[in-house]
């Protein structure tokens, strides 16, 4: 994984102003910006790599950036943030284990570090040990399924990179077979005759499943298997979902109309 920087800027927005619904993560020429609409301002950052672009050249898109999504926005600082690519080799080492942050870090486009922090403690819950003597046997059960936990994660981050189409040198290098892991190759490689499915996530508790990297690599546009083949029954639920879709939505609040009603009616509440 190449990123190791990124820059953050809190920017205001005007009031009654609309606020989306998800993070939109938008691609550049060596990384990717995040929007987090909020009620007040949006969160807006630059993520990116300093082997293929330089800290003024990223203000310089992130800059850009906002100028286009908020183009009556006032100048705002933004804080430039530098983090190490990775985790430990081991997590358990004697009495000491290392959860959340201090385990590792791969970057944020997937966040993941809050279920990891979950998964961690839950797994020093239900095996805490006892007797020293099992100590070790504990460690090396936590630090084998903590590996493997850290290394999915990386093949997901991954997966949103080796499928782009981009043709700048930090997009070719992502998808340089030499950078990919192997068995992210291996998967892929199967995947052009079956789709993702349990069997490539066989573990209790997988941070991202088998439609989660399906939602990924079709809507990126890789190639279908041509023995799937889509059902009329199946084209015609998919229709059927999307007007349910338009309809729900046409019939919902807006998020600020939504947010709004909340803040006043706990408002009240606490009034009274």
């Amino acid at each position: 994984m190449f990123n190791d920087r990124a820059l953050a800027a809190q920017v205001p927005v005007a009031a009654g102003s609309p606020i989306a619904s998800q993070t939109v993560s938008t691609a550049h020429a060596a990384g990717w910006i995040w929007d987090i609409g909020l009620p007040g301002r949006r969160g807006i950052g630059c993520v990116y790599s300093s082997r293929f672009m330089t800290d003024d050249a990223a203000e310089a898109t992130l800059r850009a950036y906002i100028a286009r999504v908020l183009p009556d926005a006032p100048a705002v600082p933004a804080r430039r943030l530098s983090f190490p690519t990775g985790h430990r080799a081991r997590f358990w080492e004697g009495n000491c284990i290392a959860v959340g942050l201090s385990a590792g870090f791969i970057e944020p486009l997937e966040a993941s570090a809050i279920v990891m922090i979950e998964l961690s403690l839950n797994a020093l819950i239900d095996n805490f040990p006892v007797r020293r003597g099992a100590m070790p046997i504990h460690a090396e059960r936590f630090n084998e399924l903590f590996r493997y936990r850290w290394d999915r994660i990386v093949e997901f981050l991954k997966l949103h990179y080796a499928l782009s189409r981009r043709e700048e040198p930090y997009w070719l290098a992502q998808r340089d077979p030499a950078h990919m892991p192997p068995s992210l190759s291996a998967m892929l490689e199967l995947w052009r005759d079956q789709p993702p499915s349990l069997w490539d996530f066989p573990r209790v508790d997988e941070i991202f499943s088998a439609e989660s990297h399906q939602y990924i690599l079709y809507g990126m546009g890789y190639p279908v298997p041509p023995g799937v083949p889509m059902s009329e029954r199946a084209v015609a639920l998919l229709a059927e979902n999307r007007q349910r879709a338009r309809a729900l939505v046409a019939a919902l609040p807006a998020n600020r109309d939504y947010l709004d009603a909340l803040a006043t009616s706990a408002h009240n509440a606490a009034v009274r």
